[in-house]
Formats: C-alpha cells, sequence, structure tokens
C-alpha cells in the first residue's frame, strides 16, 4: 500500500498575501533577512497583519548556520508568537523550519501556526519536511528530514519575484528543475508525484528562459512549477545531484542551484544506465519537445544553462581541480551519508562520486 498526503494549504495567484489577514490580532513572528527587512517588502507582509503584535527576527544569511537557528529560537522562544511568517527565499524558510522546532523545545509553544511565503522561485521549501542547515565550523551542510517542519500555510505572491536579479532567477530556475527531475526517477515515485514533477519540469523548462529576461508572468509560472516540484519531491524523495551539491556546497560554498545546474547533465548520464530511470527521463525529454532520450535531455540541459550564462564545472567558480581531487573522498563521503542519496535510481558508490568530480572540475 502507498500513501500521499498533503498537510500545507496553499494560497496563490494576484494578492495572495491577503490570507495572512487570517491571522489578525495574534502575536506573530516574521523571520527574514536583512535586505528584505529594509528593502521596504517586509512592509507589505506587515500590512496584511491587522492588528497583531509582530517581532521580527533578520538575522538570517545564506545557508542558514547552527548559531544563527539557535539564536532565533531563543529568540522566538521568548517572544512566545501564536505564529511565524517565513518570509524569503530557501534559507529563510529553512532556518524558520528550524527555529519552530528548536524553539518548542526552548519554551515556545507547541501549537504555533506557521506559514511560509516564498520570494524566490526555487526551493520549494514552503511545501516540504526538508531544511538545510550548515555547521560553519566543518564546512558540512546537514538536511533535516521530518514532517513537523512541514508549513502549515504556504502564500504563493508573485509580486515579490519582480526584483529578482536574473541570475539568481537563473539559481532558483535549475534548482526546480533538478527537483522536478530527481523526483521523477526517485525510489519513491508514485502515480501523484509522478504527476506533479511532470507537470513541474515540463513548465518550468518553458517559463525559465523568459523569467530570466524579466518576464514578469513566466516568473509566476515559475513559482508555481517549484511549489508543484516540491510537493513531488517531498514525497518521492531526491538522488545523487542533491547530495553532491549539499557535500560540494558545505566545502565551496556555491549556490545550491548553481551548483546542480552543473551536476544533472552528469547525474542523468550516470542514471541512464539505469534502464528505467532511461525511459523516464527519456518521457521528460518528451514532453518538452527535445530529443526523447536521456541524453538528449541531458545535451538540452547543458544547452538552457549556456542560455542562461550559468558557469559548467567548479573550476570556472574558482574552485582549484587539485583541492576537488584532494577532497574527493571528504565529499564522496558526505554526498553517500546525505539524507537524499538513498532515493536515488541507480545505486551510487564512492568511485562513482569521484569520477563525476573529475568531470566536473
Amino acid at each position: 500500500m502507498e500513501r500521499f498526503r498533503l498537510k500545507t494549504a496553499i494560497s496563490f495567484g494576484t494578492d495572495a498575501l491577503a490570507a495572512l489577514e487570517e491571522l489578525a490580532g495574534q502575536r506573530v513572528m516574521v523571520v527574514t533577512d536583512d535586505f528584505l527587512a529594509r528593502s521596504g517588502l517586509l512592509d507589505k507582509v506587515k500590512a496584511r497583519l491587522p492588528g497583531c503584535t509582530v517581532e521580527t527576527f533578520t538575522g538570517v544569511v545564506p545557508d542558514p548556520p547552527l548559531e544563527v537557528v539557535a539564536g532565533g529560537a531563543k529568540a522566538l522562544a521568548g517572544f512566545k508568537p501564536q505564529a511565524v511568517v517565513a518570509f524569503g527565499g530557501g534559507s529563510a524558510l529553512d532556518c524558520a523550519k528550524a527555529m519552530v522546532e528548536y524553539g518548542k523545545k526552548l519554551g515556545a509553544p507547541v501549537d504555533i501556526s506557521f506559514w511560509a511565503v516564498p520570494t524566490t522561485a526555487g526551493t520549494g521549501s514552503e511545501v516540504t519536511s526538508f531544511a538545510v542547515l550548515t555547521d560553519s565550523q566543518k564546512g558540512v551542510k546537514y538536511p533535516l528530514v521530518d514532517d513537523e517542519l512541514l508549513p502549515h500555510h504556504a502564500v504563493l505572491d508573485p509580486v515579490f519575484l519582480a526584483g529578482v536579479p536574473a541570475k539568481v532567477t537563473a539559481d532558483t530556475g535549475m534548482d526546480v528543475l533538478t527537483h522536478a527531475a530527481e523526483a521523477y526517477v526517485a525510489k519513491g515515485a508514485n502515480v501523484y508525484t509522478d504527476a506533479l514533477a511532470e507537470k513541474a519540469f515540463a513548465l518550468a523548462w518553458r517559463s525559465l528562459p523568459a523569467a530570466f529576461h524579466g518576464d514578469q508572468e513566466a516568473k509566476a509560472d515559475m513559482l508555481l512549477a517549484s511549489n508543484l516540484a516540491g510537493i513531488a519531491f517531498n514525497a518521492a524523495g531526491l538522488g545523487l545531484c542533491h547530495s553532491m551539491a549539499h557535500a560540494l556546497g558545505g566545502k565551496f560554498h556555491i549556490p545550491h542551484g548553481r551548483l546542480n545546474a552543473m551536476l544533472l547533465p552528469h547525474v542523468i548520464r550516470f542514471n541512464a544506465a539505469h534502464r528505467p530511470a532511461a525511459e523516464r527521463y527519456a518521457a521528460l525529454a518528451k514532453r518538452c519537445g527535445l530529443t526523447p532520450t536521456a541524453r538528449g535531455l541531458a545535451f538540452a540541459v547543458e544547452r538552457l544553462r549556456t542560455r542562461l550564462e550559468q558557469l559548467g564545472s567548479l573550476s570556472q567558480c574558482g574552485v582549484d581541480p587539485k583541492e576537488v581531487k584532494a577532497k574527493g573522498e571528504e565529499i564522496a563521503a558526505a554526498a553517500l551519508a546525505d539524507l537524499c542519496a538513498p532515493s536515488n535510481p541507480r545505486n551510487v558508490t564512492a568511485e562513482d562520486i569521484k569520477a563525476i568530480l573529475k568531470e566536473l572540475a
């Protein structure tokens, strides 16, 4: 028997932010970063919290480190909110998830209503039980997976994507494609995740180039694609691309979506040796009007990456190939230990990972 469940209520479309008015009169903590707090966008959120006692935590930074989460959890426990609104990109949402859970251990209310308002179209964190934290001292990223991390409400308002830079749109958009592709071939895939992943991949494939060039309607479609892919991979799992991206990101501090964009063609070719995965990659390619083979899909991803002005190797990102080789065993071990690795459709060894690293360097 298989099961598929949705916990998160989703509000989307024009003026979706109005959904926050359900929190009227409550004690609300908004978790965001300093840039959004200073940009004026935070004021749009606060304006939708009528009569609320609002506290803001603006200490979120990219790849949220454990010490930031600890400080945020302490602040949350001290404020004792009835609701938490995570506002920002994947880092803000992941940081807020961990803050809520650790805050409860420090005395915060156990029945906090958790809302997520993404400002980038990439992670799908607003509908997933994943949160990725960073141990800065060890240079390691830790994916947390627990259904308790799932937000109760997701608010998808495309107004927040208007000013997102093209480079960020490219990075986060390639993350969407990777989420959908990995969910589609993952060991935990089922009929529901297939429908979501296929729709997400096709929608993102069609919309990402226009979104990169600033088209607001295409950006809105990318926000939906990100959400659909998030629901899909949350149930189906991810795979080698994400486990390697986590390992590499912890060592070399390259944006997560950019790493996925570099890795995905290599991982598609690797997994294509597993016939069922190859057939599924071919189906995605056909859905997008591409050469209906796994290799055709991998080649098309590389072409798209070039169109989005993204780099194709670690050395182009300033990483010394000798350092990659020297840390090969360490990176392989971290990737194999990552929570995303078991869902990969083809079994992976440390030697396989080191071979991909050689190609990627």
